[in-house]
C-alpha cells in the first residue's frame, strides 16, 4: 500500500457552501464563488510543489484522510471534503470517485496555522 503525505497552507473553502448565481440570458447559472476559485488555484499549486507529478494521476481507489485546521467559523466537513476532492481531481488522483473512504477526516480550530493536511493511501497497485 502506497502512501503520500501533504500539507495545504491557509484556510479551506468549501465549494458547496460558497456559489454564486449568474446569469445567462434567461437561464441562472450556479457557479463557485471567487473565493473558492482562489483558494483552489492555490492548493493544486501547492500540491503540484510537494509530488513527483510525473507519477500522478493516480487511476487505483484510495482511502483519503483529510485534518481542516480552520480559522474563524467552522465550515462544513462534507463540504470540505467536497473540496478537497474536487479540487485534487487530475492531480492526485483521475476522478474523485476513487477515494473509497474519508475515515478520520475532522476539524480542529487553528487561528495561527489554518491548513489542510492530508494523508492518501492507495489500495493497490494499478
Amino acid at each position: 500500500m502506497n502512501e503520500l503525505r501533504l500539507t495545504i497552507p491557509g484556510e479551506i473553502r468549501s465549494k458547496k457552501n460558497s456559489k454564486q448565481i449568474i446569469r445567462c440570458g434567461k437561464r441562472r447559472l450556479v457557479i463557485p464563488s471567487e473565493a473558492y476559485k482562489e483558494w483552489e488555484t492555490m492548493a493544486r499549486y501547492d500540491a503540484l510543489c510537494q509530488i513527483d507529478w510525473q507519477a500522478f494521476p493516480v487511476n487505483v481507489p484510495c482511502e483519503v484522510t483529510a485534518l481542516i485546521y480552520y480559522k474563524g467559523q467552522r465550515p462544513d466537513l462534507s463540504g470540505a471534503l467536497e473540496s478537497i476532492g474536487d479540487c485534487l481531481e487530475g492531480i492526485l488522483w483521475e476522478n474523485d470517485k476513487l477515494i473509497e473512504s474519508w475515515d478520520g477526516s475532522r476539524l480542529a480550530k487553528d487561528n495561527a496555522n489554518p491548513r489542510v493536511e492530508i494523508l492518501i493511501r492507495w489500495l493497490n497497485e494499478g
